[in-house]
């Protein structure tokens, strides 16, 4: 079991570290508080603005829409631009979502000059001064870069531990070559700790040499330079994946629904486990159908008399009648292609 579970695990942490450079599109994950302005305002060095950072919030009619606009309508934008008691631009994971979210808006490089007058208006707007306008536009310029720069790895696919510190650490390098350490460590520094800790444990659960006693105590050591939260995230996630495990040999070996219920009560609870319970019934409706329809399309298929033309317009007359969606004609076509059992 630990060492199924510790596969699971890996796959998890690969999706983890792949988010790196797979960036979310437009931003459209937790809400954040916007701009946020904290002490003064008037920190920054002292050099000629942009336009797009010297112009007046009057201005902002004129800045131009990103591509994405209409996904964002009705929610708050994601991260934050803040400034410390002495007006210093705070380098933070809050910084790197606000800047993620409008990058998100764009959809590709072509609206560079768009983005930056987008950012730049929603400062003025927020009373961020012009030359902490003018830092933030300067990072988006490296932080693009740098996004760029990143795409390369994003092809390199790999279950081994020792590969996904490699691509950790050239991650690392690339950051603070195009970003520089301070903002690197600012957008980056406690996600790259806390994964480095997970490919610890996931060393750990690999190595057989170990005795189980030996394995809970390094597991411990580790757990024990963890944050709180990822500790909890993590015991969430591999008493969800245990269980998961277990329902499936209890079965594989004959459980009764009921027996499979109070497993499911004692780890989930009674909400999460109705809503399982809908979703297994879901599951064996679906079965059913696709059973029913392979029945009847085997008929089809081995009627006489049919041109290819008259078999193929059987078939999908036969998906309308027994599929309502078209996501779900969709879903029957690609699982006939694929020779699959819908399971």
């Amino acid at each position: 079991m630990v060492h199924r579970v510790g596969i699971f695990a890996l796959g998890a942490l690969l999706a983890v570290v792949a988010g790196f450079w797979l960036f979310a599109d437009g931003g459209q994950g937790l809400p954040g508080a916007g701009i946020e302005n904290v002490g003064q305002q008037t920190a920054g060095r002292s050099v000629a603005l942009p336009e797009e950072v010297a112009g007046s919030s009057s201005a902002e009619d004129s800045v131009p829409p990103l591509p994405r606009d209409e996904r964002i309508s009705d929610i708050d934008v994601d991260g934050s631009v803040r400034v410390d008691m002495n007006g210093n631009l705070v380098l933070d994971p809050s910084l790197r979502r606000f800047l993620d979210f409008y990058i998100g808006l764009t959809g590709d490089q072509v609206h560079g000059e768009a983005l930056r007058q987008r950012l730049a208006a929603e400062m003025r707007q927020r009373g961020i001064s012009a030359q902490v306008q003018l830092e933030v536009l300067e990072i988006l310029d490296d932080y693009l870069a740098y996004r760029g720069a990143s795409e390369a790895l994003a092809v390199r696919r790999s279950g081994n531990v020792e590969d996904l510190q490699a691509v950790l650490d050239e991650l690392k390098d690339l950051r603070r070559k195009h970003l520089g350490p301070d903002v690197a460590e600012g957008f980056f520094g406690a996600e790259e700790a806390r994964l480095r800790l997970m490919l610890d444990r996931q060393r750990i659960l690999a190595d057989e040499s170990l005795s189980g006693h030996e394995r809970d105590q390094a597991l411990a050591q580790v757990d024990q330079l963890l944050p709180e939260f990822s500790v909890q995230t993590r015991r969430r996630s591999e008493a969800v994946v245990s269980t998961s495990l277990k329902v499936s040999e209890m079965r594989e070996q004959g459980a009764s629904e009921e027996e499979v219920r109070a497993v499911r009560l004692e780890a989930y609870g009674p909400e999460a486990t109705q809503r399982l319970s809908r979703l297994d019934e879901q599951r064996a409706q679906w079965q059913s159908r696709v059973a029913e329809y392979r029945r009847q399309k085997a008929l089809i298929d081995q009627a006489g008399g049919l041109t290819a033309e008259d078999r193929q317009a059987e078939v999908e007359a036969l998906r309308v009648r027994m599929f309502e969606t078209e996501h779900e004609r969709r879903r029957i076509s690609a699982l006939d292609r694929a020779g699959d059992d819908g399971a």
